[in-house]
């Protein structure tokens, strides 16, 4: 159909060019009219007109091909028309707004993270001070003696407030100040003593004999009894934390034989403290001359040892001398 409409008008368009070119020709008008001869209708030369108009007019494949081109170009037009701006963009575009869309998700998240790193810095906890706590528990022990059981904990402190734990020590400790205690009180304690340390006792009256047998003098004789007397007395020092020829109760070391019922002519006493061992202690007793002198006494017969330790286990010894 589309291709006679487009014949139609071509012909129509060729006729008006046709007359067009009759009514305005001159001598000099094209060969379709003969020089000479009369250009009236009665002398109309059709078949030149025609071998004319196949020689102007668009051949009929093209004049479609052309339509059908036109009509497509206007369907496209009309759709594109019709088409929203998303729908029109074309790839690159959609390209180019997708790489858009990563690049601000990407800076957006980069953001984000400078802002957590920098939050986590400036909110950093640092050390300001330490701090110890110290729980402690007090109970009595023996003798009038107090004990205090403590547990310190140590602490760092921080800038938010905030505290940690970086270590627990746990100990006790005796209060001697109280002490007070008779010899009978002492005597159990004593007698145990005098079984604990016997063989140490032994070797320290052996210790004292062999300095008198190099001073060519008569060995000692170990006394039970003594060796009591003297551990009654190791035992309170080591409670009352005192050394020295005066009792706790104020009363001098020779009360010890009296209380027990022991009778020795002009007894003579040596302490001291911190040693493990009898020979250690006696070896300590020795190198102090004024102490040496007497340990060698040519009138002394007897000696006895004692030993006790204190709650937080220092060892304090006695040496009794007696003629």
């Amino acid at each position: 159909m589309k291709n006679i409409l487009f014949k139609i008008t071509a012909l129509i368009t060729c006729a008006a060019a046709a007359v067009c070119m009759l009514a305005s020709c001159d001598a000099k008008a094209p060969s379709l009219v003969l020089r000479g001869e009369s250009t009236t209708k009665a002398e109309f030369d059709e078949e030149a007109f025609r071998a004319e108009y196949e020689r102007t007019s668009v051949p009929e494949s093209e004049t479609a091909s052309e339509s059908e081109t036109a009509s497509e170009s206007e369907t496209h037009a009309d759709e594109s028309a019709s088409q929203t701006p998303e729908e029109s963009e074309t790839e690159p575009e959609k390209e180019k707004t997708t790489a858009e869309k990563i690049s601000e998700t990407a800076e957006s998240v980069v953001e984000s993270l400078t802002q957590a790193v920098t939050k986590v810095t400036t909110t950093k906890k640092t050390v300001v001070d330490t701090k110890i706590e110290k729980k402690e528990t007090k109970s009595d022990y023996k003798y009038g003696v107090k004990k205090t059981d403590v547990i310190s904990t140590y602490y760092d402190i921080y800038s938010d407030g905030s505290k940690v734990q970086t270590d627990k020590k746990q100990y006790t400790k005796y209060d001697y100040s109280g002490f007070k205690a008779s010899t009978n009180d002492l005597l159990p304690e004593a007698k145990s003593n005098n079984a604990k340390y016997t063989a140490q006792i032994a070797a320290a009256a052996s210790a004292v004999n062999g300095y008198r047998t190099s001073e060519s003098k008569e060995k000692l004789t170990l006394d039970p009894s003594l060796c009591n007397a003297a551990c009654v007395r190791a035992t309170e020092m080591a409670y009352s934390g005192k050394l020295g020829s005066t009792r706790p109760d104020k009363r001098g070391y020779a009360t010890v034989l009296t209380d027990l019922g022991i009778s020795a002519s002009k007894p003579w006493e040596l302490t001291c403290k911190g040693y493990s061992d009898g020979t250690s202690a006696a070896g300590a007793l020795k190198s102090a001359s004024d102490k040496y002198a007497g340990m060698i006494r040519e009138d002394y017969k007897k000696i006895g040892v004692g030993a006790a330790a204190d709650p937080e286990g220092t060892v304090y010894w006695c040496f009794i001398f007696t003629e």
